[in-house]
This record gives C-alpha cells, sequence and structure tokens, in this order.
C-alpha cells in the first residue's frame, strides 16, 4: 500500500508530514495514522473543504479563488503556503480537487485534483485527472497518486 510506503520513507529521512486536504476529506492522514507509529511522522491534517474554511483556515484569497476556480494549481499552492504559516512540518501536502459527479461552477473542473508538495528543496504541483463515475473511486485515485507523488518528491532527495 502506497501510505506503508510513505510511511516507511518519512520515517526513514527524519521528516514529519502535514496535510491540508479537500477532496480527500481527511483519507490521505488518516490512512498514515491506521499505521502504528504514525506519531513518528505525521504532524497535523486539516480538512479545508469549502472556500470559507480555505479562507479562514489557511488564508486562501477569495479574489484567488474566483479568479482561478477553487480547483486549480493556483488555490492548491496558496493552500500549501497557509499549511506553512501554520504549522511546521519537513514535508507540507495540500490538495483541492472535485471527484463529482456535479460541480457548481465551470464545467472544465469536472473529475480533477490539484496536489501541492513542498519539501523545502523542491515546490511540485501535480494534476490528478479523475475520470470514474464514482465519487468514492476518484477519491481513492486522489489519495493514491498523492501519496505516489510524494514518494517521488522524497525520493528526489
Amino acid at each position: 500500500m502506497k501510505a506503508t510506503k510513505l510511511f516507511n520513507l518519512l520515517k526513514s529521512q527524519g521528516k514529519v508530514i502535514a496535510f491540508a486536504e479537500s477532496i480527500t476529506g481527511g483519507a490521505l492522514a488518516a490512512n498514515l495514522i491506521a499505521i502504528p507509529g504514525a506519531s513518528q511522522v505525521i504532524k497535523q491534517s486539516f480538512i479545508t473543504y469549502n472556500e470559507i474554511t480555505k479562507q479562514n483556515t489557511l488564508d486562501v484569497s477569495p479574489n484567488l479563488i474566483k479568479r482561478y476556480g477553487i480547483v486549480s494549481r493556483e488555490v492548491a499552492e496558496a493552500m500549501n503556503a497557509g499549511l506553512k504559516n501554520i504549522t511546521k512540518a519537513d514535508v507540507y501536502v495540500s490538495i483541492t480537487g472535485n471527484a463529482g459527479p456535479t460541480y457548481q461552477g465551470n464545467d472544465t473542473q469536472l473529475k480533477e485534483a490539484f496536489v501541492a508538495v513542498d519539501c523545502g528543496h523542491t515546490k511540485q504541483v501535480f494534476q490528478i485527472d479523475l475520470r470514474s463515475k464514482s465519487r468514492q473511486a476518484n477519491i481513492n485515485k486522489a489519495v493514491k497518486m498523492t501519496y505516489q507523488h510524494v514518494i517521488e518528491v522524497l525520493s528526489q532527495v
């Protein structure tokens, strides 16, 4: 499982991770916390599911959301920056997305997610295409792909 691989990598590097989750609803943190010894690698996780919580918790600008949309590279980066301001970790991961089946905004934002990863030495943003008709399948894919991207970034150390 990708969570176990990420756990082992974080532990071997002596790093702790923090999350700002939207589409995944806490699943990124929950899967790591399910592993014995999780307190060695996970610092904190925030579920910022809607615009107001992104603004109030992570200081994401309403203008940025209006300009680029709640599901965008720019919002994922802003969530990551906000996360860094409110917690201290070695690895910061934020994700925003839409799992479907509906979206109350721009149709181009249907079924995609953006993940921002900041490991100090590198910052990267990844786009995840979510094509399943199943909301849960899209959430599961977002979790799996996020872990994969974080593992790839950490492996570059």
